[in-house]
């Protein structure tokens, strides 16, 4: 059964767009705020990384969770044309974003145990200047699992089941996107962590 969750998170932190821009570029960084991220290991292919990620099922069994996520940045906006619009230089200097793409790779041979997965994850993070000394941040996160529905769970319908669980994988999610926010504010002077569920903006 596939189970999509997805998440969405904001934040305005006091400093200017490139040192943000650097700091949310460095990938193992950033995933070593989310606590259910064990290990962040780049692979053999340029810009691809592994994630490890371990969670606990209704029974409070471990799952594992394993997903390959290419990053990319857009560091400026390139000129369609050989004499750049006020529009693209706007963007050159204002905006910023970082790319995870999900990477459908199969695992050779058994999966060492029923409680490992491999999973699709994808998001991007738009940066935008807000002042000299300040960055608007936006966090868009989706994971796609294939589960196996536990035997106990089987005697209810699976569209039931599917949409139980896909709430309750994106309210996981966005509990730890708002807290690795929170988190990765400290690191700055001052901000403003905002969510779409958390329904208030409050001062770090």
């Amino acid at each position: 059964m596939i189970i999509i969750g997805k998440a969405h998170g904001q934040v305005e932190l006091s400093s200017d767009l490139d040192t943000v821009f650097r700091y949310f570029a460095d990938h193992k960084k950033i995933l070593g705020f989310n606590p259910l991220c064990k290990a962040v290991v780049e692979t053999e292919i340029p810009d691809v990384y592994r994630w490890d990620f371990e969670i606990a099922d209704p029974r409070a069994h471990p799952i594992q969770l394993i997903f390959y996520v290419k990053q990319s940045l857009q560091e400026q906006v390139e000129p369609q044309s050989a004499k750049p619009t006020d529009d693209i230089i706007s963007h050159h200097e204002f905006m910023r974003r970082i790319f995870w793409s999900e990477i459908p790779i199969e695992i050779e041979g058994e999966p060492p145990n029923d409680h490992t997965f491999v999973g699709l994850a994808s998001g991007q993070m738009l940066l935008k200047k807000v002042s000299e000394q300040s960055t608007f941040v936006d966090v868009d996160m989706r994971v796609t699992v294939d589960f196996q529905v536990p035997i106990l769970l089987r005697v209810f319908p699976e569209p039931i089941i599917k949409v139980m669980a896909e709430v309750a994988m994106s309210a996981g999610m966005q509990t730890v996107s708002n807290k690795m926010l929170e988190n990765i504010s400290k690191d700055f002077k001052f901000s403003f962590v905002r969510s779409d569920h958390a329904g208030m903006v409050k001062p770090n």
